[in-house]
This record gives C-alpha cells, sequence and structure tokens, in this order.
C-alpha cells in the first residue's frame, strides 16, 4: 500500500469514527477537556479545546490531522504556512520560487488561469513595522523565512482565498498581537527597563515565560519583555514574585 492509499484509508476510518457519533455536543465536550489537558496546541483553556474539537468534528479529522494544519496563537486558530502552500498546490496551484533570502522572497504564482509575479521583502516588513522585530522574535532570528510565510499568506490570499478563507499564519499573529498591545497597553518598552528584565530572567526565560502565560500576565507568543510598564516595575522591585515560583536549581555539592 502506498502513501496515498494509506492517507485515503485513515480519512475512510476517521470518517467512520465521526459519522457513529450520536451526539456531537457531548463528544466535543469530552474532545475538548482531552485537547486543553492534554497541553495540545498550546491550549490553557478548556474552551479552546472545544472550539478545536469542533474543528476536529468538522472536518472529520483527529486532532493530530488538525494539529498538522493548525496553531493557535493568542487564543486564535492559524494555519501554516507549508500547510497553506500545501492547499495550494493540492487544488492545482504552481508556485516558481525566484528569490528566498533574507532580503526577500518572490515568486511565480499560477492558479485557476492566471499568473502573477508577487514578493514581499525586508522594506515591506520594515514599512509596517515588522522589523526589527523584539529580540528573540522570528524577525530576528529568522528573516528569510518570515518573509516566505509572509509572500504565502499574502499571494495565497489573493488568487487562492479559498484555501485560507480568513485564517493567518502564526507569524502573521504574532505580529498582530504586538501590534495590538502597542496600542492598547501600556508596554515596558524602555530600553532601561528591559534591560532589567533581562539581567533578571534571561539565563530563565522559558521558565518565566510559561509562568507569566501561566498566571495571565502575557499572552501566548509573548515574553517577558512584554509586561506592561507597571507590571514588570513591580517585578523588578521585586523579582522573587516571580523567581520563588520557579522550580529549584539543584546544584551539585563541591567536597574540599
Amino acid at each position: 500500500m502506498n502513501n496515498m492509499q494509506l492517507a485515503v484509508a485513515a480519512h475512510s476510518a476517521a470518517n467512520e469514527v465521526y459519522d457513529r457519533i450520536a451526539e456531537p455536543i457531548s463528544a466535543i465536550a469530552q474532545l475538548g477537556e482531552w485537547i486543553s489537558s492534554s497541553g495540545m496546541f498550546g491550549c490553557t483553556k478548556v474552551e479552546q479545546g472545544h472550539i478545536i474539537a469542533m474543528q476536529c468534528l468538522a472536518e472529520k479529522k483527529s486532532p493530530f490531522d488538525i494539529k498538522r494544519t493548525y496553531h493557535l496563537v493568542n487564543g486564535q486558530p492559524t494555519m501554516r504556512a507549508d500547510a497553506m502552500l500545501a492547499g495550494y498546490r493540492a487544488r492545482g496551484g504552481k508556485v516558481i520560487w525566484k528569490q528566498f533570502d533574507a532580503k526577500v522572497a518572490a515568486a511565480t504564482w499560477k492558479y485557476d488561469g492566471n499568473e502573477i509575479d508577487i514578493s514581499y521583502s525586508l522594506e515591506d516588513a520594515k514599512a509596517a513595522g515588522l522589523y526589527p522585530g523584539k529580540p528573540g522574535s522570528g524577525w530576528q532570528k529568522d528573516p528569510a523565512a518570515m518573509l516566505r510565510a509572509r509572500l504565502i499568506s499574502k499571494a495565497i490570499r489573493m488568487i487562492a482565498p479559498e484555501v485560507v478563507m480568513g485564517i493567518y499564519t502564526p507569524e502573521e499573529a504574532q505580529d498582530f498581537g504586538a501590534e495590538s498591545t502597542k496600542v492598547t497597553v501600556s508596554k515596558a518598552d524602555d530600553s532601561a527597563v528591559i534591560g532589567k528584565l533581562e539581567a533578571l530572567f534571561e539565563t530563565r526565560e522559558e521558565e518565566v515565560n510559561a509562568f507569566l502565560i501561566s498566571t495571565g500576565k502575557i499572552k501566548e507568543g509573548q515574553n517577558f519583555r512584554d509586561l506592561p510598564t507597571d507590571v514588570a516595575s513591580k517585578v523588578i522591585s521585586k523579582p522573587d514574585l516571580i523567581l520563588s515560583k520557579l522550580p529549584k536549581i539543584e546544584t551539585a555539592e563541591v567536597v574540599g
């Protein structure tokens, strides 16, 4: 049995499972609880698990199949750029890459009788206020990948909107979240404040970010640098409010 036959068989099996469900609402509630309690998709609330479970039933796919396509960012479903591209190609779309580096992503897109050259450059990202981005962001770490993701979303949204139907990429959702925070929340964007936060938490950033997300101080996809100014000032004055909540670091005893 080849890969295509395996995929068809797996899809057929999933259909049979969902077709046997007599009470969809109860199934959504149970599946949603399993998804949220597992932490899959980065869920932090059971309601998020319920939404994903609804998508599973709507598409008759397992959570693992849905995870290959969708991700939660700031509580919103997003579609990976590679999933968008796969959906586009599955519908007969073609893409011919012309450039893909840290300066520009450019390609020729062919779909449904249309052919168009579309690009997304670092200058476009700068004009949109996305680059250079925050320390540790995707724009800092891998601008080429970010440009490619932006181009895929831009192009497919333009010539094959039925593929995405209003869903954005995780990279776009993170950027939207950052822009929204700047408008609605007074952030700790003073370099001196960020410097003090980094001096306190940079060596344990992953643990600190996880704690802040779990307590609702920041959202999924953000980090301690996104703390509102008033909260950041309080944390700087009393860092044990966070450090005391982190797992203890075991140190080896030195024998003289």
